[in-house]
């Protein structure tokens, strides 16, 4: 079915999304380079989503359009093209396309070595989607009401993309907010209210949001929470609909390490804070931790072991913990950093199991990321053009995915400013 549309695009968030299309097109017969679909009657294949403000040169050898950041200002101008256009030659397609700002069409960009611009900083007071389209009890977030309330992050956390791939901090009025949940629930049943932001507690307007949510008994969850934010009002908000556990991430137990990560708090505010959710009926917390970041020591990663012990014995709430290898990323203050790889990630991951069982009392659940997984984002993660043809190659071929080179693929991305 997939083969019968014209177009065909996909928001990609993540690397590892760009394979799962690409084997996608592949199972429906459309062929994967773009010069291969300018003959015949091919659906046009377009990519756009968060990942296209870090590389957009992973999906570039596929698609005949890439999305580069923010896209509302070109949507209308993207759609008409494509219309008018879209049952030309494709040659046709591809220069019309090449005439619309912040707008990547890799079988001409890539050639002519012309510089282009990631819209970043475009203001979110426009008629623009502030919540999901469709909820449905299907879906990942089941039926929750997910509302964007800002984008861009003021913050400077070395490993993190957001700071410098995603523009500085814009944030939706409240008053549209509060709009826009009103339309929404004077014809649906929204129990919950999922907030979409890149750190909770920077929203200004966050307590007059909650307290317009909370007046509708709508359930609120947080996709991204700062222990250094976390707050009464905000606790409250979670367990009001009887939710039980709080996701945080201290990234290290070692507090050097943390504040050269960019994360800023103590391990005595860790406590403070989950202590005081403790006593609100929070007694469930999972705990995000990197490994295999710049200047880690054996100390740093029995440090873990040391904070959880403590967070137990202080506040009695049970711990999961996810635990991440450091992935260098393009445009990150760390992307010039090394990735450990699979033999030292495998000896940390050895290292913290037997740490975790001097634990006997509420031996924290231990979840690691699996090491191939990451061997396999970070290859993604600096892919180039020629890279991403070679992978369309390896997955029509049932071949292994080509290996990146990140100095030629961070030599390429300063095209992209």
């Amino acid at each position: 079915m997939l083969e019968r549309f014209s177009v065909i695009t996909a928001s990609v968030a993540y690397e590892g999304g760009v394979p799962v299309f690409y084997r996608w097109l592949n199972d429906a017969g459309i062929p994967l380079l773009a010069e291969e679909r300018e003959s015949g009657s091919f659906p046009v294949v377009g990519m756009g989503g968060a990942l296209s403000y870090i590389n957009p040169l992973v999906a570039s050898g596929v698609c005949d359009f890439v999305i580069l950041g923010d896209g509302m200002d070109i949507m209308a101008s993207l759609v008409d093209t494509l219309r008018r256009y879209g049952n030309a030659p494709r040659k046709k397609l591809w220069r019309a396309l090449a005439d619309i700002p912040s707008l990547l069409v890799p079988p001409l960009h890539m050639q002519s070595g012309e510089n282009l611009t990631i819209a970043r900083d475009l203001s979110l007071d426009g008629p623009y989607p502030m919540h999901s389209a469709w909820m449905t009890p299907r879906g990942t977030f089941g039926k929750t009401l997910l509302l964007e309330l800002q984008r861009g992050c003021a913050r400077s956390c070395s490993y993190c993309t957001l700071p410098r791939c995603f523009g500085k901090m814009r944030f939706r009025g409240v008053d549209a907010l509060e709009e826009a949940i009103d339309r929404v629930t004077g014809r649906f049943d929204v129990p919950q209210a999922g907030l979409v932001t890149p750190e909770a507690g920077d929203y200004p307007f966050l307590p007059k949001l909650i307290d317009i949510l909370r007046a509708k008994d709508m359930g609120i969850s947080f996709a991204s929470l700062r222990l250094d934010r976390l707050n009464e009002k905000m606790i409250e908000a979670m367990t009001a609909k009887g939710r039980r556990s709080v996701t945080v991430a201290p990234e290290t137990g070692s507090e050097r390490l943390r504040f050269s990560c960019g994360k800023k708090f103590t391990d005595g505010l860790i406590i403070e804070k989950l202590a005081l959710a403790r006593e609100m009926g929070i007694d469930k917390v999972k705990l995000y931790f990197m490994t295999g970041l710049p200047g880690e020591s054996d100390d740093d990663i029995t440090a873990i072991t040391e904070l959880c012990r403590r967070i137990i014995s202080e506040t009695g709430q049970s711990l999961t913990l996810s635990v991440n290898p450091f992935i260098p990323k393009p445009r990150t203050a760390w992307s010039g950093e090394n990735f450990a790889g699979g033999r030292t990630i495998r000896q940390k991951y050895e290292k913290i199991k037997k740490d975790m069982r001097s634990i006997s009392k509420k031996r924290p659940q231990l979840r690691l990321t699996g090491v191939k997984e990451a061997e396999e984002e970070y290859n993604l993660a600096w892919y180039g053009y020629d890279e991403s043809r070679e992978l369309a190659r390896a997955i029509k071929n049932g071949a292994a995915a080509p290996v990146s080179d990140r100095e030629k693929s961070a030599a390429l991305l300063e095209r992209f400013i």
